[in-house]
């Protein structure tokens, strides 16, 4: 039966693969809005004074991808959206926060879905008593829709752009708003359904708020709009600056205090499971994650061990690191969530240039800034160690080296000793042989390679139990 309520848009959402032609897909019907009906009817103004109480509201946030794993949703943006959303609900004391791991599914017909697709999508996805919400390419065409049958979100990524209120909209719809010109999506209401200037069938016409004014317009439109005429011959402007408007985003930026209130009572009432979780903290983060490893420019860097490195921020839960081919990250090659301070890429290509930046993060915190970018380069050699019994890491750059330059040797160590250090031609001639003391931590210790022939050689470090043997390659 829920199927049917996905056959009231228009037919050009219907068809998956296609650009958002529509801004919002959401239906919702009489019947799905029998509970705001009944607010509406016993609204009391004045209630929509919240007296400063905050509300915690856990997400589920699911990153969907074709079948092959790639076209995922930008996780900059993704941080981004919830500052902004938190922003623009900030009357409310609404504080959304993603609860749990990121859920990424592999899924092309889940990626650009029709609305079977994307029914069987949070059907089989959804996690109860969250609010989930699904970043898609294409959500049935539109920019996004609520599905009230369901009760899901899905949200085109390209509509999830930072400075958009695509996600702002449809969480109205999740908590029982319709849109201002509710009753104009199927075609031009009987007189007495269509909201009057002089307000007097306001709690019975359109969204039933009566301070939120006429607004005949079920599509994009850029503000001021047109002007409008109601059926007493009374002319309008329809206020754009609501985010349940098709007003386009940079026009929005409020709820009503009507609508305040009925989300509010939404969340209190049918939706209370929400407020159950325990309730997080707030960590401030007062410094960046500033980049450690690989140092800035470095070259010739394994495409399958390049270990990357940043300063470990306090009160930081997770850091965001990103890999990109371009200094403005618009053509992102990894995007990553880790706890840990540092990550060993393994699947980077060779021969090729990456910039790197990492954000840190914390409960309810996703606004910090992001480090100062990074750049390095990797060669075409490949590292030929897999795991180090003597090191967390190890690593030489540059590699190749240059016959007489100076070769970098980049480790992080979990305790300190001493040993030696030795360079060696593939004969196993010893050019280099020098004391060494580790300290525990990262650091980085820079050998002068003496003037030799281009070929391979191999750095040993040892000490009394037991030695680790490093390949790398000279070049004229």
């Amino acid at each position: 039966m829920k199927k049917l309520l996905f056959v009231i848009p228009l037919l050009a959402g219907l068809m998956a693969g296609n650009a958002q032609t529509q801004y919002c897909g959401t239906t919702q019907t009489e019947e799905d809005l029998q509970w705001l009906r009944n607010f509406q009817q016993n609204y009391v103004p004045g209630e929509e004074n919240r007296g400063g109480t905050t509300y915690y509201i856990p997400m589920k946030v699911h990153i969907v991808g074709n079948d092959e794993g790639t076209g995922y949703y930008n996780l900059t943006h993704l941080y981004t959206q919830i500052c902004e959303l938190n922003e623009h609900y900030a009357p409310t004391g609404f504080v959304f926060y993603i609860y749990g791991d990121l859920d990424y599914i592999d899924n092309s017909d889940y990626y650009e879905h029709d609305w079977f697709d994307g029914s069987n999508m949070m059907d089989e996805n959804n996690v109860n008593d969250l609010l989930n919400v699904y970043f898609v390419a294409d959500p049935a065409g539109n920019c996004g829709y609520f599905s009230p049958s369901d009760n899901g979100v899905a949200v085109a990524k390209s509509c999830a752009m930072p400075g958009g209120t695509t996600v702002a909209h449809e969480f109205g719809h999740f908590f029982s708003l319709p849109h201002t010109f509710y009753g104009w999506e199927w075609g031009t209401p009987d007189d007495n359904d269509q909201e009057w200037v002089n307000g007097a069938n306001c709690n019975s016409a359109a969204d039933g708020f009566c301070d939120t004014p006429p607004d005949y317009l079920p599509y994009r439109w850029n503000c001021p709009g047109p002007l409008q005429t109601d059926p007493h011959g009374d002319t309008f402007f329809s206020d754009g600056t609501f985010y349940m408007s098709y007003s386009n985003d940079a026009c929005t930026d409020k709820f009503s205090a009507e609508q305040q209130a009925a989300m509010i009572a939404n969340l209190l009432g049918p939706r209370n499971n929400m407020l159950d979780f325990p309730t997080p903290v707030y960590v401030d983060l007062t410094t960046t994650a500033d980049p450690i490893v690989p140092e800035n420019n470095a070259i010739g860097l394994y495409p399958n061990y390049t270990y990357i490195e940043w300063a470990p921020v306090e009160g930081a839960t997770q850091y965001h690191l990103q890999l990109a081919y371009s200094a403005g990250f618009s053509a992102i090659a990894l995007d990553v969530v880790t706890t840990n301070n540092y990550f060993e890429a393994r699947e980077l290509l060779g021969d090729k240039k990456y910039y790197w930046r990492v954000k840190p993060l914390a409960p309810l915190n996703t606004c910090e800034p992001t480090s100062l970018a990074y750049s390095f380069t990797t060669g075409n050699t490949f590292s030929t160690i897999a795991e180090s019994d003597m090191f967390d890491h190890l690593s030489i750059f540059p590699n190749p080296v240059t016959s007489g330059n100076q070769v970098n040797i980049s480790y992080r160590s979990s305790e300190s000793f001493s040993g030696t250090l030795a360079i060696m031609d593939i004969t196993g001639k010893v050019l280099v042989n020098q004391q060494l003391n580790v300290i525990a931590g990262t650091a980085t210790i820079p050998v002068n390679m003496p003037a030799v022939a281009q070929g391979i050689y191999f750095i040993k470090i040892s000490d009394n139990t037991k030695s680790e043997l490093v390949q790398f390659i000279v070049t004229d």
